[in-house]
């Protein structure tokens, strides 16, 4: 059996590399600025890679979304990014599949479950996105009204990880 110092040294040493800053050159760097980043200011830009390189990601990866939000850049963080956080630490034990509120399209709300093991026990933690507080407003809704299952799953599963791993996802929305 391993030790308990181990399993967190090597969790630790997961987490650390995970974290490492890629590099970007310059030819990827144009090609961000024309498709990840298109129509981002040159101080936009320059955060939205100070937040990639924060969080040990390449732009390129998509695992941080460059966004504008009423004319200002805000960083919208990947599920992917939130879910492989979550698997990093070892600890992840899954989740269950969305419930939804509401008869109609789109769903009032979604509550997603996510289980971590924590001192050996596996414990749920539930969150609950109602859709009034996350669709964007039109215009910047596509996907919204395309997938508005998913898209409010998606929610639902990102609060829930964040409960749970609180530590792994602090600052990531």
């Amino acid at each position: 059996a391993r030790r308990p110092q181990t399993e967190t040294a090597e969790r630790g040493t997961r987490m650390t590399e995970a974290l490492a800053v890629p590099t970007v050159t310059a030819d990827q760097l144009e090609l961000v600025k024309k498709t990840v980043a298109q129509g981002a200011t040159d101080a936009e830009l320059r955060l939205y890679l100070y937040d990639c390189a924060r969080q040990g990601v390449h732009p390129l990866d998509r695992l941080i979304h460059f966004t504008k939000r009423g004319g200002k850049y805000t960083p919208v963080t990947s599920i992917d990014l939130m879910r492989t956080r979550a698997a990093d630490t070892g600890e992840y034990a899954g989740n269950d599949d969305a419930t939804f509120r509401g008869g109609g399209e789109p769903p009032i709300s979604a509550t997603v479950t996510v289980w971590r093991l924590v001192q050996g026990q596996r414990c749920a933690f539930t969150a609950t996105a109602r859709w009034e507080e996350y669709c964007p407003p039109s215009g910047q809704d596509h996907m919204w009204r395309k997938m508005p299952f998913t898209m409010l799953a998606k929610c639902a599963e990102a609060l829930a990880l964040r409960k749970g791993f609180p530590r792994q996802l602090a600052g990531l929305y």
